[in-house]
């Protein structure tokens, strides 16, 4: 193709993995043959480096102000409906290729806005299905409708792994032949922590020099099991006692796990830091990553524990065995087995061999298989397919 296609990339609050996801794949998609533009809500922790990046940029909720992300308040009705209008006038207004969108808030207002304006190619990344079954009903099963009709609206869509393929397949929640697989990639440098990095943090959380700490990094939500990972520290504080947990994050249920921390006696060995812009060094400067989720599509905070050596011990849900490879990369037990999580976590921490094994085989997984060049190549190609397909039909009509 000769002319650059116009692609839209559109997100609700820049938050967590599909955040990370858009704004690597925004920023180093090639700009001789893609101008990009970012469409957000803002208000979240990624914005300012969203807009470093010197892409046009759309905030179409400008509404939330600063830490809405903190403040976890639904939108009304009423601004849906304006944020919808902001973004269907700028999809009008620019006519572009693609618009590929990301969420489910966002994927379902930047689908129908492209369908009525005609965007040839109407792209959605599934990051989670919206009706999973933590949904109680019947909201589980109208959230399911809803998905279903919005794939008719969609012309393609892109999934982190084949769990999330299969899954959708299996609940008519997708098409066939309509569906790529296109695993996530990690933007965060390939690199070894010093000592002055693990001095640093634990200075910073008034720890001594030579704890060990257990880190879960994301949102403070029911998905994510901050709390099921406090359950499991008594255990492993217990039989560790340089053993310290920090969480990475904020949301929600974040005062809900600091009384939980509180209440079994962790106030002092359970450290909630809140969103952080240094998120490279502090994963270099931790000892084991803990993945306690109760649903998880991919988790591309296992790629960046990758890229810093370090092990993964969770559960193993959804897509994330596609990802961390048990007794290779990382160790994994069943859904919600907290005993067997403390149990795994109390082993990478005594045996810093198993550590550092598994930490070198991840790092390796990820130069073989998540690297940010194929994830950027594999979009540019099937947006390029998409659009030069979608030339071809109104000629085969005529």
């Amino acid at each position: 193709m000769s002319e650059r296609l116009r692609v839209l990339q559109v997100i609700g609050i820049t938050v967590g993995g599909s955040a990370e996801h858009v704004l690597q794949l925004s920023s180093l998609l090639p700009r001789d043959r893609f101008d990009v533009t970012v469409a957000l809500s803002g208000g979240g922790p990624l914005d300012d480096e969203i807009r470093a990046t010197g892409l046009r940029v759309l905030d179409y909720a400008p509404a939330h102000g600063v830490g809405h992300f903190k403040q976890a308040s639904p939108d009304s009705p009423l601004e849906l409906l304006r944020q919808f209008a902001r973004l269907r006038a700028d999809i009008r207004r620019h006519r572009y290729d693609v618009v590929h969108t990301h969420t489910s808030v966002a994927g379902a207002m930047g689908r129908v806005a492209a369908w009525t304006c005609r965007t040839p190619v109407r792209l959605h990344m599934v990051h989670a299905f919206a009706g999973h079954d933590a949904v109680p009903q019947p909201r589980r099963t109208l959230f399911r409708l809803a998905e279903r009709v919005l794939d008719r609206l969609t012309t393609h869509t892109v999934v982190g792994s084949e769990f999330m393929r299969d899954l959708g397949l299996r609940r008519r929640l997708l098409r066939p032949g309509r569906v790529t697989v296109i695993p996530n990639a990690s933007r965060m440098p390939v690199g070894d922590g010093t000592d002055a990095d693990r001095a640093r943090l634990r200075s910073e959380l008034g720890l001594p020099a030579d704890a060990l700490l257990v880190a879960l990094v994301g949102r403070v939500e029911e998905q994510k099991g901050a709390d099921t990972l406090v359950r499991a520290a008594v255990a492993v504080t217990g039989a560790v006692p340089r053993a310290h947990v920090v969480v990475v994050g904020d949301g929600a249920h974040r005062a809900r796990v600091e009384a939980l921390a509180a209440e079994l006696g962790l106030a002092g060995r359970v450290h909630v830091t809140g969103w952080r812009h240094d998120l490279g060094d502090v994963v270099r400067a931790i000892d084991v990553l803990a993945l306690p989720s109760r649903w998880e599509a991919f988790g591309i905070v296992n790629l960046e524990a990758m890229a810093a050596a370090k092990p993964v011990v969770g559960f193993a849900v959804g897509g994330v065995p596609e990802v961390v490879v048990h007794g290779e990369t990382g160790l994994l037990s069943p859904p919600g087995a907290a005993d067997d999580l403390a149990r795994d976590l109390v082993r990478v921490l005594t045996d810093p061999e198993l550590a550092a094994r598994l930490g070198a085989a991840g790092r390796r997984r990820l130069l073989e298989r998540f690297t940010p060049g194929a994830m950027v190549q594999a979009h540019a190609e099937l947006y390029e397919e998409l659009v030069t397909r979608g030339r071809r039909a109104p000629a085969r009509r005529r």
